[in-house]
């Protein structure tokens, strides 16, 4: 069975789609994946359910219009950047403190949309810290200052709203805010607080999201990701129906029995997001 023929038979379905490794790698837009996008949306409500803290959803859908002529409304955004202001956990973390945020200044407005204090640039100030988003040449700099920060005050919350490790550019994984995080935690010895697939945390996020629009997920709901944890993750939280799509993702190098081993079966795979795509069902 086609892609296209699984969509065509879902009846009140509700679709879900991840961005980076489905959408587009680090070489911009995929083939066919803009079309593939543009043809769920004509028959189903249809949503981005991505880890990003680092671009603010007006940025998103501006980026999804101008390099893949997706359409979308920031209301069909969900964005892991979104924990900060709509996560119970989070929110109270962070109320009325004075945030030290690192990332780019778009995406502070995830934290301006939460109940914060403020933000400063000084981070002798900081009431708590907020990892959003860097890159490697950053991460040397901002460790050592983190952590040493965080050593001298233990109970500093500190939390990233993004849980991915690594992103697909080309043929490598290229490092990303998560994986950073990992260290600053490593380096502290105690946890952080973390947000995003595939915790229940963002999972319960696309409920109240989905509630918001009269929706509720059901196994009609087809979420489309190149994680297979994050797949089955959702898959088991929400009872939805997942997608993971292999050749364009992280783990196109990783031996699919191994993976499924380890994270567990979705309901299906493909190779790539395209309408034309056999897909394989577990």
């Amino acid at each position: 069975m086609k892609l296209l023929d699984l969509i065509n038979k879902l009846e009140n379905s509700i679709f879900l789609v991840d961005a980076s490794g489905v959408l587009y790698s680090s070489n911009g837009f995929l083939a066919q994946a803009s079309k593939t996008f543009n043809y769920l949306q004509t028959k189903s409500p249809t949503f981005l359910a991505s880890n990003n803290s680092y671009h603010y959803v007006n940025d998103i859908k501006e980026n999804l219009y101008s390099d893949g002529n997706i359409t979308l409304n920031v209301d069909n955004i969900i964005s892991s950047g979104h924990g900060l202001a709509k996560d119970p956990t989070l929110s109270n973390l962070i109320e009325n403190k004075i945030i030290y945020f690192i990332g780019p200044d778009s995406a502070k407005h995830y934290a301006l949309d939460a109940p914060i204090k403020g933000l400063t640039t000084d981070i002798d100030k900081a009431e708590a810290i907020i990892l959003a988003g860097f890159n490697e040449s950053q991460s040397q700099d901002i460790l050592e200052t983190v952590t040493a920060k965080a050593k001298k005050d233990p109970t500093l919350p500190i939390i990233c709203c993004n849980k991915d490790r690594y992103i697909r550019a080309n043929q490598k994984l290229q490092p990303v805010v998560g994986y950073f995080a990992k260290k600053v935690e490593n380096r502290i010895n105690r946890p952080i607080h973390w947000f995003g697939k595939p915790l229940k945390n963002f999972s319960d996020l696309v409920t109240h999201h989905l509630n918001a629009h009269n929706l509720s997920p059901n196994k009609s709901t087809l979420f489309f990701d190149d994680n297979i944890d994050n797949v089955v993750s959702m898959q088991n939280h929400l009872g939805i129906s997942g997608c993971w799509v292999k050749e364009t993702g992280i783990y196109f190098n990783e031996d699919e029995k191994d993976l499924i081993k380890k994270y567990g079966k979705p309901t299906y795979s493909i190779e790539k997001f395209n309408l034309n795509e056999t897909l394989k069902t577990y």
